[in-house]
């Protein structure tokens, strides 16, 4: 964030701050945003749902294993709120169980405030239900992005933009290229219309083509019937058969 700061002071010279918007309020894109302010931008966040953290609000769970090394380093080097709003809601610390070592486990109840909180202590202009479909470019250079047409085409303007999309990516995408997201539901890839399959896909590779939701490898028969009927997280309005129990 050196260079930003710099760059920041700068244009205050000018009388007028960088405007920095960031693209996507999960745990990224909000230390992103309280970052770039504490170095005298001009902040927006804009996420695309109704809430903040993305799947931050899943499992809460940080300080194990070696992301314990890696909390008390930021926080030492003074990039520590995330963290502090995850001590401000912790509700266990020290847990071992397999996989996971001195785990501590936050609230996702309460976290998002929380983190809302820090945001609007640091000026961070938090836009909520913003997805952004469009760039406006200038050469190489972005000087905008902006929502679908449908959608108001509302356009954010900025010196610099951070995207900080994460993992929970959309269907179409991982359809597009192959590479699923942690939050990604199971579905069968033949669904798809020939204009979005791709050879980069491990689906046209594999028998059924059916996806696994975290990192595309080819599911079990069983499984494939499954997915083909309905997602992980209970979509019972498809029009395929329900697989049998055999």
């Amino acid at each position: 964030m050196r260079y930003l700061a710099k760059h920041a002071l700068s244009i205050k010279g000018e009388n007028k701050l960088m405007k920095i918007v960031v693209i996507g309020g999960g745990w990224a894109g909000c230390a992103a945003a309280i970052a770039a302010a504490k170095q005298g931008a001009d902040v927006t966040l804009l996420e695309r749902t109704d809430s903040l953290l993305g799947t931050g609000l899943v499992g809460g769970i940080f300080r194990n294993n070696g992301r314990y090394t890696a909390t008390e380093e930021m926080i030492a080097m003074g990039c520590g709120e995330m963290f502090h709003a995850m001590d401000a809601c912790t509700t266990h610390t020290n847990v071992e169980f397999p996989g996971h070592n001195h785990a501590s486990l936050y609230n996702i109840a309460t976290i998002e405030p929380t983190v809302q909180r820090a945001l609007a202590a640091a000026g961070v202009d938090v836009r909520y239900m913003i997805r952004i479909a469009e760039v406006d470019m200038d050469g190489a250079r972005i000087l905008a992005v902006k929502t679908h047409e449908n959608k108001g085409n509302i356009r954010f303007e900025a010196d610099a933009f951070v995207e900080t999309t994460g993992t929970s990516g959309v269907v179409a995408v991982c359809n597009k290229y192959g590479n699923a997201c942690s939050m990604m539901p199971r579905r069968n890839s033949s669904r798809r219309s020939p204009r979005q399959a791709s050879p980069r896909s491990p689906a046209s590779q594999s028998p059924g083509g059916a996806l696994n939701s975290t990192c595309c490898r080819p599911l079990s028969a069983r499984r494939a019937a499954r997915s083909a009927w309905g997602c992980s997280y209970g979509n019972r309005n498809s029009t395929a058969p329900k697989p049998s129990s055999a």
